[in-house]
Protein backbone atom coordinates (compact mmCIF):
# COMPACT_ATOMS: atom_id res chain seq x y z
CA UNK A 1 0.00 0.00 0.00
CA UNK A 2 0.97 3.46 -0.93
CA UNK A 3 0.20 6.68 0.91
CA UNK A 4 -0.41 9.08 -2.35
CA UNK A 5 1.09 12.88 -2.38
CA UNK A 6 -1.41 15.81 -0.61
CA UNK A 7 -4.58 14.80 -2.03
CA UNK A 8 -6.85 17.46 -0.96
CA UNK A 9 -7.86 19.90 1.95
CA UNK A 10 -10.91 20.00 4.31
CA UNK A 11 -11.93 23.48 6.31
CA UNK A 12 -14.96 23.29 8.92
CA UNK A 13 -16.47 25.44 11.03
CA UNK A 14 -17.14 24.50 14.23
CA UNK A 15 -20.79 24.59 15.04
CA UNK A 16 -21.41 23.31 18.48
CA UNK A 17 -19.95 21.17 20.86
CA UNK A 18 -21.48 18.72 23.60
CA UNK A 19 -19.07 17.47 27.13
CA UNK A 20 -19.84 14.44 28.32
CA UNK A 21 -17.94 11.25 30.58
CA UNK A 22 -17.77 8.22 28.51
CA UNK A 23 -17.87 5.02 30.16
CA UNK A 24 -14.63 4.42 32.14
CA UNK A 25 -14.02 7.91 32.84
CA UNK A 26 -12.08 10.94 31.42
CA UNK A 27 -14.30 13.52 29.62
CA UNK A 28 -15.80 13.01 25.20
CA UNK A 29 -16.23 16.16 23.90
CA UNK A 30 -18.62 16.14 20.46
CA UNK A 31 -17.84 18.65 18.06
CA UNK A 32 -20.00 19.51 15.30
CA UNK A 33 -18.49 20.51 12.21
CA UNK A 34 -19.68 21.83 8.83
CA UNK A 35 -17.63 22.63 5.69
CA UNK A 36 -15.97 21.90 2.29
CA UNK A 37 -13.60 19.08 1.69
CA UNK A 38 -11.84 18.96 -1.52
CA UNK A 39 -13.00 16.56 -3.90
CA UNK A 40 -16.07 15.53 -2.12
CA UNK A 41 -18.29 19.15 -1.62
CA UNK A 42 -20.16 19.81 1.47
CA UNK A 43 -19.14 17.80 4.42
CA UNK A 44 -21.41 17.94 8.05
CA UNK A 45 -20.19 15.29 10.93
CA UNK A 46 -19.31 15.01 14.41
CA UNK A 47 -15.17 14.76 16.00
CA UNK A 48 -15.28 13.14 19.15
CA UNK A 49 -12.18 13.67 21.11
CA UNK A 50 -11.75 11.95 24.13
CA UNK A 51 -9.71 12.84 27.01
CA UNK A 52 -8.56 10.13 29.45
CA UNK A 53 -7.65 12.15 32.28
CA UNK A 54 -7.51 15.38 33.98
CA UNK A 55 -5.32 17.61 32.17
CA UNK A 56 -4.36 14.91 29.59
CA UNK A 57 -2.49 16.29 26.70
CA UNK A 58 -3.45 13.82 24.39
CA UNK A 59 -6.26 11.06 23.65
CA UNK A 60 -8.03 9.22 21.54
CA UNK A 61 -10.76 11.07 18.70
CA UNK A 62 -13.04 9.50 16.04
CA UNK A 63 -15.30 11.43 13.44
CA UNK A 64 -18.37 10.04 11.47
CA UNK A 65 -20.23 12.69 8.63
CA UNK A 66 -21.56 12.49 5.54
CA UNK A 67 -20.39 14.53 2.01
CA UNK A 68 -23.32 15.83 0.25
CA UNK A 69 -21.31 16.14 -3.33
CA UNK A 70 -22.05 18.24 -6.08
CA UNK A 71 -23.66 15.01 -8.39
CA UNK A 72 -26.19 14.77 -6.02
CA UNK A 73 -24.31 11.61 -3.84
CA UNK A 74 -23.96 11.11 -0.20
CA UNK A 75 -20.82 9.63 0.77
CA UNK A 76 -20.20 8.23 4.10
CA UNK A 77 -17.18 8.34 6.11
CA UNK A 78 -15.56 7.22 9.36
CA UNK A 79 -12.74 7.88 11.34
CA UNK A 80 -10.36 6.99 13.91
CA UNK A 81 -7.27 8.92 15.33
CA UNK A 82 -5.10 10.26 17.80
CA UNK A 83 -4.99 14.66 18.62
CA UNK A 84 -2.37 16.04 21.19
CA UNK A 85 -2.51 19.49 22.47
CA UNK A 86 -0.52 21.68 20.93
CA UNK A 87 1.67 23.56 23.28
CA UNK A 88 0.97 27.20 25.08
CA UNK A 89 -2.07 27.33 22.63
CA UNK A 90 -5.75 26.28 22.55
CA UNK A 91 -4.95 24.28 19.36
CA UNK A 92 -5.52 20.55 18.88
CA UNK A 93 -3.40 18.39 16.07
CA UNK A 94 -5.84 15.65 15.28
CA UNK A 95 -4.58 12.61 13.04
CA UNK A 96 -6.27 9.76 11.24
CA UNK A 97 -7.22 7.35 9.45
CA UNK A 98 -10.67 7.83 7.46
CA UNK A 99 -12.94 5.05 4.69
CA UNK A 100 -15.69 6.39 3.03
CA UNK A 101 -18.41 4.42 1.63
CA UNK A 102 -17.35 4.39 -1.59
CA UNK A 103 -14.50 1.94 -0.37
CA UNK A 104 -11.41 4.87 -0.04
CA UNK A 105 -9.03 5.19 2.38
CA UNK A 106 -7.48 8.11 3.65
CA UNK A 107 -4.98 9.90 6.18
CA UNK A 108 -5.66 12.56 7.57
CA UNK A 109 -3.70 15.92 9.66
CA UNK A 110 -5.07 18.81 10.85
CA UNK A 111 -5.66 21.35 13.47
CA UNK A 112 -8.44 22.16 15.67
CA UNK A 113 -8.47 25.86 16.65
CA UNK A 114 -10.71 27.00 19.67
CA UNK A 115 -9.68 30.57 18.90
CA UNK A 116 -11.49 30.39 14.88
CA UNK A 117 -13.89 27.68 15.65
CA UNK A 118 -12.73 26.14 12.59
CA UNK A 119 -11.00 22.43 12.03
CA UNK A 120 -8.93 22.31 8.86
CA UNK A 121 -6.15 20.04 7.70
CA UNK A 122 -4.88 18.48 4.73
CA UNK A 123 -5.51 14.19 3.59
CA UNK A 124 -3.79 12.05 1.24
CA UNK A 125 -5.57 8.55 -0.32
CA UNK A 126 -3.72 5.44 0.82
CA UNK A 127 -3.75 3.08 -1.93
Amino acid sequence: MTISNESGEFNYSVTSSTFSTPPGGGTEVAINVEGDVSGFGQMNGTLRMVTPAPGANAGSVTFRGAAFADGGEVIGTTAEGHWVKLDGQHKWRVRGINVNSQGQVFVSDGTLDLGTRSFSGTFSEWT
